[in-house]
């Protein structure tokens, strides 16, 4: 999963940069993620949708299940975020070989800001795709400024991601009513994304916490909305904790 937003997002601006500027070799031997991102065919991605691009390796199911993933996402997130902020790029890995060239590292996914994403072999299926493009909407709406300052907390940026995808390891698909929760609302939930990411190796609550604790909060702001205000308002100056206690946040 995505869990190292803004670093991600320098690198993608970085990477741009950097490419723009002539320096490729530098991005692709640093990141050769973000240098796929720009140029796909380098890497051996072919085309197969608008901003798509995958693994010759890929079956035509798991393409089929890509483009129909994708092409249904903007609903779901318009659900939460209202109008689209990002067209990302997505790249697709289906073999180890493939993961190894762009240095895909264990990740199942990851969004590089609003600006592109990766999956891994492992990361071919809608919940993993639906996660990592809210990440990414997330971004487009606070845009670059306050992403870079990390004006949203983690928990709250991955709380939101497991609510729009609707996991169903961290919400409980069988309850009845609201809020779903699979863990309570008891314990840390890490604002920096690095904290966030070592504390959620080691304890698989966390992602079911911060899910839990953003879902409680949405339901008392008015709904799936409420997140896409919270965003934007943080987007336009205010300040998080301002906008979320004021919805009866925890």
């Amino acid at each position: 999963m995505a869990r190292r937003t803004i670093r991600r997002w320098r690198w993608a601006l970085f990477g741009l940069g950097a490419l723009i500027a002539g320096g490729a070799g530098a991005v692709a031997l640093a990141e050769p993620a973000v240098a796929a991102l720009v140029c796909p065919s380098c890497y051996g991605f072919a085309a197969i949708g608008p901003r798509l691009y995958a693994d010759p390796a890929m079956t035509e199911d798991a393409r089929v299940m890509l483009r129909r993933t994708v092409a249904e996402a903007p609903a779901r997130l318009a659900l939460f975020f209202g109008p689209a902020a990002s067209t990302p790029r997505v790249l697709a890995c289906a073999s180890t070989a493939c993961q190894a060239r762009i240095r895909g590292g264990g990740a199942r996914g990851m969004a590089y800001g609003a600006f592109g994403l990766r999956l891994s072999p492992a990361g071919l299926e809608p919940t993993i795709v639906v996660h990592e493009l809210t990440h990414m909407e997330l971004a487009a709406h606070l845009g670059l400024r306050q992403m870079a300052a990390g004006s949203v907390p983690a928990w709250f940026d991955e709380g939101v991601a497991v609510i729009v995808s609707d996991d169903p390891r961290y919400l409980d698909h069988d309850a009845e009513g609201a809020p779903r929760c699979r863990a309570g609302l008891d314990g840390p939930v890490p604002d920096d994304p690095r904290a966030f990411r070592h504390s959620g190796k080691a304890a698989y609550p966390l992602y079911a916490r911060a899910a839990c604790r953003v879902l409680t909060w949405m339901n008392r702001a008015g709904g799936p909305p409420a997140i896409g205000h919270l965003v934007d308002a943080v987007g336009k100056g205010a300040r998080f904790a301002e906008v979320y206690e004021d919805k009866g946040g925890w």
